[in-house]
């Protein structure tokens, strides 16, 4: 029995598929266990590395943004409408990025404490609905009080050590970046073998 072409095709099509497939999970598992490595072994290094690098594209953007935003004031003054808060708000912007720029390393510890106070109210609140939760019995109780207590250490130990708090973040991305990584190569090979 010979096959039609249409099968030839989606079968060639499905091999292709699959080595495009396994070679993005590599390189994504390869990236992950090393980006995960240099967050581990060198965290100040490579935190202070990432969080320049979104500083620096943060502070791009608001320039490009505010400048955007003043040349538009511009073209509303001539057509006779309200233009001021329009350049207010992209002076304020050229400005924030232009600091952005300055100092990238602060606005990225910035926003890693941010996330930390987010990550933490997070675990209160979500700790306190699931002490309401009855749908899970017991269990619901148990989560809630796990979700606020580790919600407060987390927000006590910000207040009290924040840098030292920054550098455990960087850990747990480390160890996230190393897992997935793995968790890539293994997904990469299997896929490969079948």
């Amino acid at each position: 029995m010979t096959s039609s072409p249409l099968f030839e095709d989606l079968k060639e099509f499905r091999d292709h598929l699959r080595k495009g497939a396994f070679a993005w999970l590599l390189t994504r598992g390869i990236l992950g266990v090393l980006l995960g490595l240099l967050l581990f072994f060198f965290p100040l290094a490579s935190g202070t590395g990432i969080a320049t690098a979104i500083g620096v594209i943060i502070g791009i953007w608001l320039i490009l943004d505010g400048g955007s935003s003043c040349a538009l004031a511009f073209r509303e003054r001539q057509a006779g409408s309200k233009w001021g808060w329009t350049l207010v708000g992209g002076v304020a912007a050229v400005i924030a990025g232009a600091l952005a720029l300055i100092f990238p390393a602060i606005l990225g510890s910035l926003g890693g404490l941010m996330v930390l106070w987010f990550m933490a109210i997070g675990m209160m609140v979500r700790g306190v609905l699931e002490l309401g939760d009855t749908r899970l019995g017991g269990w619901s109780i148990a989560l809630g009080i796990i979700n606020l207590l580790f919600g407060i250490f987390l927000a006590v130990m910000t207040l009290l050590n924040p840098g030292g708090t920054l550098l455990g973040l960087v850990w747990v991305g480390g160890i996230y970046g190393v897992v997935l990584g793995i968790a890539s190569i293994v997904a990469a090979v299997k896929l490969r073998k079948a």
